[in-house]
């Protein structure tokens, strides 16, 4: 039976972030971010830490924010969760919505054209 700790610690993580993002990290720059997934790799030293932003120009300030950041956040979620090793925090920009829009809009375009 496969183990269920990488999920239930990618939530943990996920939850924790999000809260420090919210109430503690000072940063204009985050201020509006969503983080929309966090994974951890099999031997628990890295973890993805996936966001978006509500405008496309806010994306390199924002991941400029959470670099920055990223060692207070790491001694928070060490301190919220005490895994005896916390990951290594990456944040990336989660393009999936991205990707799904300009899918629609280009089923759009070939519906409309076949009309």
């Amino acid at each position: 039976m496969p183990s269920r700790r990488p999920e239930r610690i990618n939530s943990a993580i996920h939850e924790v972030i999000a809260e420090i993002l919210l109430r503690e990290v000072k940063d204009p720059r985050v201020h509006n971010v969503t983080l929309t997934a966090v994974t951890v790799g099999p031997d628990l030293k890295l973890a993805k830490v996936y966001f978006t932003t509500f405008r496309p120009e806010d994306r390199e300030p924002a991941l400029e924010g959470l670099r920055s950041a990223s060692g207070y956040i790491k001694r928070q979620v060490a301190a919220y969760l005490r895994l005896r090793h916390t990951p290594e925090l990456r944040f990336q920009f989660d393009e999936t919505l991205e990707k799904a829009n300009r899918l629609e809009s280009l089923l759009r375009q070939v519906e409309q054209k076949e009309s």
